[in-house]
C-alpha cells in the first residue's frame, strides 16, 4: 500500500501472515509473553479461514482447471509447529496432519520419483508446463520441516518412523532432480518428464534454495547417522560459501548464473530478505550442536 493506506497491489496468499504468526510465537517463547503466543494462534485461525472459505481470497488463475498448491501445505507444517510450542491447540496439530496427508497422497508421486508444486484436488498430474514443474530448493526445504515433525514425534516411533522415512524419500528424490552434476549447486526448476521447463530463471542457482539443502543434509544426517547425508551436506555448503557470499561488501548474493557466476548484484529485494541465510546459520548450529552430542561424543 501507499503511506497513507492506499492499494497498491493485491496479495493472493498469506505467507506474510504465516512469517508474522511464527515471529509472535518466537518472541512468546524468548521472553515468556503469553500475550504473543495467543495472538500467534489467532492469526493461524484466521490464515486457514482465508484459505479455506472460497471468496476469501481470489484465485490467481481463472479456475478452469482446478488444483492444489504445495507451497501452503508446506508453510502450515512450520507455521503450526512453531506455535504449538507455545501453546498448543488441536487445530494445530489436525492442520500438521492434514498437511502431512495431502503431501504424501497428493503431491509425492513415486512414478516421476519427485514431490510436485500443483497437482489436482485428487492428487493427478496436471500435464502441463505449470502441471509438471519440480522445485527442488522448495522440496528439499519441506524434507527438513517433516524431518523436524518427526524429530518431534520420535524418530523411530511409529508415525514419527513413517514422517522420517517420507521425508528422506524426498530428500532423495529432490537431491537427484536438483544438485547440478556440472557446476554443482541445486538448480531452480526441472520438469517431471524431462521437457524444458517453463521458468526463465529454470538454470539459475538462487540463494534460498542453497540454504535449504544445508539444513536438510544435516537433519538428516542427525536423523540416520547415514554419512551419504553428511556427504551431501558438504557438497552444498562448501558450494555455498564459494559463490554465495559477498567477498567485498559482505552478505550474500542472490541470483546467480549456472556456473555460480553472478546474475545480479542485489542484496535485497522483493523477495530476497533477511530471512533465509540467518535461518539456516542458526538452525545449522543447533543442528551440529546435537549431532555431536548424538553421534559424536557418545
Amino acid at each position: 500500500v501507499t503511506a497513507d493506506g492506499r492499494p497498491l497491489r493485491k496479495r493472493r496468499y498469506v505467507f506474510s501472515e504465516c512469517f508474522a504468526a511464527i515471529a509472535m510465537a518466537e518472541y512468546s517463547k524468548a521472553t515468556g509473553d503469553r500475550s504473543y503466543a495467543e495472538k500467534a494462534l489467532k492469526l493461524f485461525k484466521e490464515i486457514v479461514r482465508f484459505i479455506s472459505t472460497p471468496g476469501i481470497l481470489e484465485p490467481k488463475y481463472l479456475p478452469t482447471q482446478p488444483a492444489i498448491g504445495h507451497s501452503i501445505t508446506m508453510i502450515l507444517i512450520n507455521t503450526a509447529s512453531r506455535i504449538r510450542e507455545v501453546i498448543p491447540d488441536p487445530e494445530l496439530d489436525r492442520q500438521i496432519d492434514n498437511s502431512l496427508e495431502l503431501i504424501r497422497t497428493k503431491f509425492m508421486h513415486p512414478e516421476f520419483k519427485a514431490l510436485l508444486e500443483m497437482v489436482t484436488p485428487e492428487g493427478e498430474l496436471i500435464d502441463t508446463i505449470n502441471g509438471r514443474v519440480i522445485n527442488p530448493g522448495h522440496c528439499i526445504e519441506t524434507a527438513w520441516f517433516l524431518l523436524e515433525e518427526a524429530h518431534y514425534r520420535g524418530w523411530d516411533e511409529g508415525k514419527g518412523k513413517e514422517i522420517k522415512e517420507m521425508a528422506l524419500q524426498i530428500l532423495d528424490w529432490s537431491w537427484e532432480w536438483g544438485w547440478d552434476e556440472e557446476f554443482g549447486g541445486i538448480i531452480n526448476f526441472r520438469d517431471c518428464k524431462g521437457f524444458p521447463a517453463q521458468d526463465y530463471s529454470q538454470d539459475m542457482k538462487f540463494w534460498w534454495p542453497q540454504t535449504e539443502a544445508v539444513i536438510a543434509t544435516l537433519y538428516a544426517y542427525l536423523a540416520t547417522g547415514d554419512t551419504k547425508y553428511l556427504e551431501m551436506h558438504r557438497m552444498a555448503n562448501d558450494w555455498t560459501y564459494e559463490f554465495l557470499p559477498d567477498p567485498v561488501y559482505g552478505e550474500w548474493f542472490g541470483y546467480l548464473h549456472r556456473d555460480g557466476s553472478v546474475a545480479q548484484p542485489a542484496k535485497g529485494n522483493l523477495f530476497k530478505g533477511p530471512f533465509h541465510v540467518p535461518r539456516m546459520l542458526i538452525k545449522s548450529q543447533m543442528l551440529i550442536d546435537e549431532i555431536l552430542a548424538v553421534h559424536v561424543r557418545k
